[in-house]
């Protein structure tokens, strides 16, 4: 049988994604998603903190996850 639990390190990275959304887009995501906007800043700092391109191999700057990898990281972010 395949085991599909979390590594600490999908574990820790879904707690700052959950950390990070929870703190950021409660006061803004209705606004974004009425007006099908987003903001820059809000943008920047994603991708500062490494929530952007965790998919993407490391030889072209991303964290080298994988599509399945970066699962936990989204999903942290979505559910917030």
């Amino acid at each position: 049988m395949t085991d599909f639990s979390l590594t600490k390190e999908q574990q820790d990275i879904i707690k700052a994604a959950r950390e990070f959304a929870q703190g950021e887009f409660p006061d803004v995501a209705y606004e974004f998603d009425r007006n099908e906007t987003f903001d820059q800043d809000l943008w920047r700092k994603t991708c500062e903190l490494g929530f952007v391109g965790v998919y993407i191999d490391e030889k072209y700057g991303g964290a080298g996850y994988g599509f399945f990898g970066a699962l936990p990281d989204y999903g942290g972010i979505l559910i917030g």
